[in-house]
């Protein structure tokens, strides 16, 4: 249940002030602080925008730093396969899993297992290496493309 008020409360402030109640000059000193007070709020509203913004734009970079990264590992280690290819592949994997969905470190994960076992085999069709690929990055992409349209990771 709501009070119906005649008129405003700037109004009954106006009239007030108009009967000598209160002087015109204190009604605008308390408009001039009230709003000083809401310039403070959106101000303050306005920085911390502009903070999450910024931490949402650095998250978003490195995790797309991130995907990249691991798929580049996973084009070194089937070109090369070499010991340090393979560390630095495992070392793309743990930064990925800290940026990743659950599904993508899963893919990830399973991905370099594979490779590991490819690797140890007598490596000749890297078919599989390939369709794997290509199928974690188009889940990576679609995981970008839904982070960047949210604003939020």
């Amino acid at each position: 249940m709501f009070l119906r008020l005649p008129c405003s409360p700037l109004a009954d402030c106006v009239k007030i002030a108009a009967k000598g109640g209160v002087k015109v000059n204190d009604l605008w000193n308390v408009i001039s602080a009230g709003l000083s007070l809401a310039s403070v709020f959106v101000a303050a509203f306005a920085v911390l925008s502009a903070r999450r913004t910024a931490l949402t734009g650095t998250y978003f970079s490195e995790m797309t730093k991130a995907y990249a990264d691991y798929l580049h590992c996973v084009a070194d280690f089937v070109l090369r396969r070499g010991a340090a290819e393979r560390d630095t592949l495992a070392s793309a994997l743990y930064r990925l899993q800290l940026f990743a969905s659950s599904e993508i470190a899963s893919d990830a994960q399973d991905l370099y297992a594979t490779l590991l076992n490819w690797a140890q085999s007598n490596p000749t069709n890297a078919l599989q290496i390939d369709s794997l690929t290509n199928d974690l990055g188009a889940k990576m992409k679609a995981h970008l493309d839904r982070t960047r349209k949210r604003g939020n990771p």
